[in-house]
């Protein structure tokens, strides 16, 4: 076998089915495909069962997590590439195809990704440096729109780059990730842990640990249209409030263990007091939309920076 798709579904039944089709339509190298379903209650079970029988299935009885279920896929692959691969996503143009032939021919690959577009065929934004506290710090204040041109403020999701080369890279985003089986049992699973968020970069850490690369190699390319979900109100960020419940933890959990507990405790404190100059500038806001957000946004920064 050569490629294992892995999909973690829940309750994305529409976009799963024609995930699926582009995976079947666009690949000629051996591959199953394995859905792990977190417990959906769409109609996500008979789709599978009407329309792709084929597909090799998992359903469990609870949310388990982005990390757990996909271990679980994992465990019964029997490719020799695990391509972890999102429901909200389309296969183009043969994606599978071109990362497996590329990834056979560089031995030091460990994970490779490809070029994400959102459905509008606009660019995504899929790499990036490690986090740390000076990238958070200057997303904060947003010192990149400031400092357009200067690379030091403009680290996140790498946008000093044009994404249009092959580019060795520390982490990506996890929507589309072709692993080699035996890199991925060299370093273990993926941190369950993480319920969701931040596995792909504890993944992406541990896999450059051991010497091998996380390379982006844009002749592959997928859409992508979770990447379209933040709203914008007169080019406000709208924040997703119940992502950034798992966000956080997750993104404290893993300054802890890679960075230490104390980079973890900085880290809080910048989040206590981003979130109360947050409230501070928003709470008498005149759209009420984006001051409600933006005042969850700071009581939810605020709570967790406290919970140490």
């Amino acid at each position: 076998m050569d490629v294992s798709v892995i999909i973690v579904s829940y309750n994305t039944m529409e976009l799963l089915d024609e995930c699926i089709i582009s995976i079947k339509s666009q690949t000629s190298v051996e591959f199953e495909i394995i859905v792990i379903d977190n417990n959906s209650t769409d109609n996500t079970l008979e789709m599978l069962t009407a329309k792709h029988a084929d597909v090799i299935r998992i359903e469990n009885n609870k949310n388990s997590g982005f990390a757990s279920a996909n271990n679980q896929g994992i465990e019964i692959a029997k490719g020799k590439y695990l391509f972890l691969l999102n429901p909200d996503t389309l296969v183009l143009d043969g994606a599978v195809d071109k990362l497996f032939k590329f990834m056979e021919k560089n031995s030091d690959i460990g994970i490779c990704g490809p070029k994400n577009f959102g459905p509008d065929l606009k660019l995504q934004l899929n790499c990036d440096h490690y986090p740390g506290l000076w990238n958070i710090f200057v997303a904060y204040f947003r010192l990149g729109d400031v400092f357009p041109r200067m690379r030091i403020f403009n680290r996140n999701m790498m946008r000093y780059w044009s994404y249009d080369s092959l580019k060795e890279v520390e982490r990506m985003t996890g929507c589309s990730l072709m692993i080699r089986r035996s890199v991925m049992d060299a370093v273990g699973r993926l941190d369950d842990r993480f319920f969701m968020y931040f596995e792909e970069t504890d993944i992406c850490m541990r896999v450059k640990k051991i010497g091998y690369k996380i390379v982006f190699y844009p002749d592959a390319a997928i859409i992508h249209y979770g990447g379209q979900s933040a709203l914008q109100e007169k080019k406000e960020h709208i924040v997703n409030t119940t992502a950034m419940n798992y966000y956080l933890p997750s993104r404290y959990y893993f300054f802890r263990k890679h960075y230490g507990k104390i980079t973890e405790l900085i880290l809080r404190m910048m989040d206590l007091i981003y979130g109360c100059l947050l409230w501070v500038k928003n709470v008498f806001r005149g759209n009420s939309a984006v001051r409600t957000n933006r005042l969850f946004q700071a009581k939810t920064l605020i709570r967790f920076g406290l919970k140490y």
